[in-house]
């Protein structure tokens, strides 16, 4: 039990460094030996938990993606109603990146080939479980008339398309506007375009 908490405590401090050394030099410039200097842990430590560079980014990487996915899930699950889902949807995603700001921007800057190809199983796997829930409730929805119903491929630009481009903005600096702020907004703007009925 001690050694047990003693790996994740370990295993911690070296992705709480990683992840900070990542946002603010990218995963290219940040060499083993930073890591080994920002967490305290040996090189060894390192490699024996994660097995180099790109395990401890794509385990960075799986976790952010399931912490944000375990939210949408927990929302879907308590089958919400159309109007309360979409904006469910869009409150939690922008929610989530105001609390969750360095996890947000390593998932939507991290394009690295090497952690991508590292992280690839687990996040098909992460992800064919997240969206066999979400497109169920979706198309639930748009067969009982709530919704529209559309391709599946279009449920996410359409919901959640105009909040991730705010937060694009809101991450490199461009937009100071508070997220939460602008939620209820986009909510409406997620509700309208995917209503059954139209536009209007």
């Amino acid at each position: 039990m001690v050694r047990a908490i003693a790996t994740s405590t370990r295993q911690d401090a070296i992705l709480h460094a990683a992840l900070r050394l990542f946002n603010r030099h990218g995963f290219a410039a940040t060499s083993i030996d930073d890591l080994r200097k920002a967490s305290g842990a040996s090189v060894g430590s390192i490699y024996h938990h994660f097995g180099g560079k790109e395990g401890v980014a794509a385990e960075l990487y799986v976790r952010a993606l399931r912490r944000y996915q375990e939210g949408v899930l927990e929302l879907v699950r308590s089958n919400p109603a159309a109007r309360e889902g979409i904006d469910g949807l869009v409150h939690h995603y922008l929610g989530w990146v105001a609390e969750h700001t360095d996890e947000a921007s390593y998932l939507l800057a991290m394009r690295s080939a090497e952690v991508l190809l590292a992280s690839k199983k687990r996040v098909r796997t992460l992800n064919r479980d997240f969206f066999r829930e979400v497109f169920s409730w979706l198309e639930e929805q748009a067969e009982a008339g709530r919704i529209r119903k559309v391709p599946r491929h279009l449920y996410f630009p359409l919901v959640i398309g105009p909040s991730q481009e705010l937060v694009r903005e809101w991450l490199e600096g461009r937009v100071d506007q508070d997220l939460e702020d602008a939620a209820d907004l986009l909510a409406d703007a997620a509700w309208y375009s995917i209503r059954e009925g139209g536009r209007g």
